[in-house]
């Protein structure tokens, strides 16, 4: 069992099992799914390609006019377009390169799973989060998308262990890497630009609560952060000619979710399918266009758009498959509130991450793979409160009295080992006298 408990808490074991079973992955999908299931709708594989084109960072979908875009992000289409540089543009090469690095990445996220959960709730819960990330087939399928999700979840796996180890410490370089941090986890998916504000909040109040003052350090690591995000808030200014931070795309993704006739599937005017009135519009007017008439549907319609955004949330913990997601949501619901319950102040970025993070897609638009960041997170609060709950039945059952049947039969056993054992000295005690014929 030593041997057993070892190899399951061995970090490169975790690591080298949750890689081979996406590398198996890969060998089903490819070559066969090289350019339907990966390359063909991928914007942030259409922007690397134009900026190898010379074109700069242009054109998210296909058949778009060539334009600039500030639709995606920039670092994933940036290393899509370094792959595509050492590997040839849309080749199958750079397409294994690609998403075996995506690989990779959801295997270290693997190994940090293990030391988040070892850390807050012990080794039982993190081996079994973490095995269950590394062998389940749909974190697998996944986690190998030509999309950053694998890169989001790794970040932001990396923050919050750092946020957890950065309560207990007073190290000033550690504030410096977790505002780094941040704002390249913004810079991969904003969406996780949401839940940084209340990790430095908490912070903060963690150092209160000591009597430790951190206010120069917060404002180092929020400065930090600013400066990371800084260089392309200035590309998007001197290309756009007003202030966007990080990204354009709000106004379509809330048009997405909240419009007449909306469905859970692009509808046909939306660019990946027809780019015509993007084209003609050009992209900001065009996600002004699509912001407005989301906007006047709320407006409009506030029934309607509350009941989608319950819709959405319904989808977001239960999306692809109801049957398998909504009991593991309930548990990590339930692991949630009972870290609260029990941990309190110490759990209080668990809440963050679960509480927080989905709200954008509550209000816009909900596909499965979104939840991906936040999954590492989940499956620790699931597999804690399953290890309570075994905890607590076990002990349950290592109290109860045995049953009245069981009793007797040891009654039994011990009176038959008490009858044997006086049979047994008696014979010994007993004279011995020569045996005649008649005897035998």
């Amino acid at each position: 069992m030593r041997a057993v408990r070892t190899v399951a808490e061995s970090p490169w074991v975790v690591f080298l099992v949750a890689l081979t079973a996406r590398l198996w992955v890969l060998s089903q999908l490819l070559p066969a799914k090289a350019w339907s299931g990966f390359y063909q709708y991928n914007e942030p594989a259409h922007i690397a390609w134009s900026v190898l084109s010379g074109f700069g960072y242009s054109s998210p979908w296909a058949d778009a006019r060539v334009m600039p875009t500030a639709q995606q992000p920039p670092v994933y289409p940036y290393l899509l377009a370094g792959i595509f540089k050492l590997a040839g543009v849309y080749s199958y090469p750079s397409l294994w390169i690609a998403v075996g690095l995506n690989a990779v990445f959801s295997s270290l996220t693997a190994v940090l799973i293990l030391r988040i959960g070892k850390r807050t709730f012990g080794v039982l819960t993190g081996v079994l989060a973490a095995w269950v990330w590394a062998c389940w087939n749909y974190e697998a399928v996944v986690s190998i998308r030509l999309w950053e999700s694998s890169l989001s979840a790794l970040l932001l796996a990396i923050a919050f262990l750092l946020l957890l180890e950065r309560a207990g410490s007073v190290h000033p370089e550690r504030w410096i890497l977790f505002g780094a941090l941040a704002g390249g986890a913004a810079l991969t998916n904003t969406s996780l630009l949401s839940v940084f504000p209340f990790f430095w909040l908490w912070l903060w109040i963690a150092y209160r609560r000591r009597g430790l003052s951190c206010g120069k350090w917060l404002a180092a690591s929020v400065g930090v952060c600013i400066l990371t995000l800084l260089p392309w808030t200035i590309r998007n200014y001197a290309t756009f000619h007003r202030m966007m931070p990080i990204r354009d795309n709000f106004g379509l993704e809330l048009w997405l979710g909240n419009h007449e006739g909306v469905t859970r599937v692009f509808d046909n005017d939306f660019p990946v399918l027809n780019p015509t009135e993007y084209n003609r519009l050009g992209e900001i007017r065009f996600m002004e266009v699509k912001r407005d008439i989301a906007l006047e549907f709320i407006r409009r319609q506030p029934k309607e758009f509350a009941r989608l955004s319950a819709e959405r949330f319904v989808r977001f913990w239960t999306a692809p498959q109801e049957s398998v997601w909504l009991p593991l949501s309930l548990l990590a619901w339930a692991g949630m509130v009972l870290v609260l319950w029990r941990k309190q102040w110490e759990a209080v970025p668990y809440a963050i991450v679960i509480f927080v993070f989905p709200v954008v897609y509550y209000v816009t638009h909900v596909f499965s793979t979104y939840r991906h960041p936040a999954e590492p997170v989940i499956l620790v609060l699931a597999a804690y409160a399953m290890v309570t709950a075994l905890t607590a039945i076990s002990a349950v059952l290592a109290t109860r009295p045995a049953p009245r049947f069981l009793r007797s039969t040891e009654t039994l056993k011990t009176l038959g080992g008490e009858s044997s054992s006086r049979e047994r000295v008696l014979s010994r005690s007993r004279p011995v006298r020569a045996t005649t014929h008649a005897d035998s």
